[in-house]
């Protein structure tokens, strides 16, 4: 077979190709699985001069179903698919703000709109054969299109199950959490709550992590080590069970902390440097956005086509040492030990976008449609509606739609009609009704309109003003 599934790039790649590049036979073992059943296969041939580069499944000559497959019209695209659909689609979350497991769903517009045509659920399970503790249609009601959705994990379980068909079939995440005596990690990141479970046996030096455990002395052993810095440890309950955590980070590879966390399956390295020397990027998504289609960066470590990056050769450049520059084709992905990102190419925005203002409108009670994706703005923040449902506007609460992430329309409360000063010195006098004795000396110095000269005219004449009417054209509300 000439194509395979990179684990670590995430992505397929072309046999031809990885013989382009420096081969190392212990690097790649268990690098790259077979399209087809995704079983662990290996780079043949790659020096050969009599065959071409291929991959090859390690256990004989067992892959001829798997080639038969393979080479059938399309069959790439559908292995690929089915494979987007287990690797990327989901991802398992600790949220440090409401301290609950989360499970993360990314979906594209297209994926959304082909399960909404079979109207398909995504259904989560703790056991194969029990029942789905999470059920959801897979609709754009539910889900967010090219977003990260989280949703809260109620039942416990060492291994989980997803399905996005109804159930018809069910993809196993195994090893989700470990057993009451050992530690689970989760990454920290810096722009939200949710961190990541660490899928990786890896740990790195200076990053922030969580570690959660059912066994509090293990994470008290873990504080005490010399060269971990941590926070002190805290206790939460969800999924019915205690769970203590702590926020730390390793300081320096050494032996003590090195064994430590290998007895619960990790191991620390010292962590690597990447930096984007020009030009500036930002961020959105979790990727970092160039607005240039060339990059220059600087990296602690040799970057290897189709090795820790899923470039081409042709595409780098080496300037000088350690500092590479980089066209970008297509999304660019770097992974060696703690780096780990994505660096797209800014999207061209076409003029008319901003040509074309959001339309405005004024409703007192507003009936949400499904031409947009709406989402109301109040002084609790920011919620999604589900259309159909009837939302009653304040003055200060506006809705606003969105399609394909593109400002559509907003949709405010009427405004109040403004009282008139003469209306409103009348309510005064009829709601409150104290009044004192009128000394004009006390407005010698106001400059005022004809409604309030007037009043005042009046006030003169009987001898007597409101107080609270008085208070107002002192404090110059009048």
């Amino acid at each position: 077979m000439t194509k395979a599934f990179d684990i670590v790039l995430q992505n397929e790649v072309d046999a031809m190709d990885i013989a382009k590049t420096p081969y190392y036979s212990l690097k790649g073992r268990f690098r790259y699985q077979c399209l087809c059943c995704g079983e662990e296969v290996y780079l043949a041939a790659a020096d050969s001069r009599e065959r071409s580069p291929h991959f090859r499944h390690r256990r004989g000559n067992n892959d001829t179903e798997c080639e038969r497959y393979l080479g059938q019209p399309g069959a790439v695209e559908h292995f690929l698919n089915l494979r987007r659909h287990k690797q990327e689609h989901i991802e398992f979350y600790f949220n440090k703000d409401r301290m609950t497991f989360e499970i993360c769903v990314f979906f594209t517009e297209k994926d959304l709109q082909e399960y909404e045509k079979e109207d398909s659920k995504m259904m989560v399970f703790s056991q194969y054969y029990g029942d789905p503790f999470l059920s959801i249609p897979l609709n754009k009601k539910n889900f967010i299109s090219d977003r990260k959705n989280y949703f809260v994990i109620s039942e416990f379980s060492i291994n989980y199950f997803v399905s996005f068909n109804s159930g018809v079939n069910r993809f196993i995440y195994p090893n989700i959490m470990k057993a009451a005596e050992k530690i689970n990690i989760f990454k920290v990141r810096m722009q939200d709550e949710h961190c990541k479970l660490q899928m990786s046996s890896f740990l790195y030096t200076d990053i922030v992590y969580i570690g959660i455990s059912r066994n509090k002395e293990e994470l008290q052993e873990l504080v005490s080590l010399k060269d971990i810095v941590s926070e002190e440890i805290f206790s939460f309950t969800t999924e019915n069970k205690i769970f203590y955590g702590v926020q730390f980070y390793v300081n320096r590879v050494e032996s003590i902390a090195y064994h430590f966390f290998q007895k619960h399956g990790y191991q620390i390295e010292s962590s690597e440097e990447f930096n984007i020397l020009w030009p500036p990027v930002y961020t959105r998504d979790l990727h970092l956005i160039s607005t240039k289609d060339t990059i220059y960066v600087n990296s602690s470590f040799k970057l290897i086509p189709h090795e820790n990056m899923n470039v081409d050769v042709i595409l780098t450049k080496n300037i000088c040492e350690n500092v590479v520059k980089i066209h970008i084709e297509n999304e660019i992905k770097i992974h060696e030990k703690n780096i780990d990102m994505c660096i797209q190419r800014e999207r061209r925005i076409e003029q008319d976008i901003f040509t074309n203002a959001p339309r405005i409108m004024y409703y007192n009670r507003y009936t949400v449609s499904n031409q947009y994706d709406y989402f109301l703005f109040d002084q609790n923040g920011c919620s999604r509606l589900v259309p159909g449902s009837k939302i009653y506007l304040s003055e200060t609460d506006r809705i606003v739609g969105y399609k394909n992430g593109h400002l559509k329309e907003i949709i405010y409360a009427y405004p109040k009609e403004k009282i008139s000063i003469s209306e409103l010195i009348e309510d005064i006098r009829k709601y409150h009704p104290q009044s004192e004795i009128f000394n004009p000396d006390d407005f010698m110095e106001i400059k005022t309109d004809d409604i309030v000269l007037s009043y005042l005219e009046e006030c003169y004449r009987n001898g007597r003003i409101n107080t609270v009417v008085k208070r107002y054209i002192k404090e110059g509300i009048f």
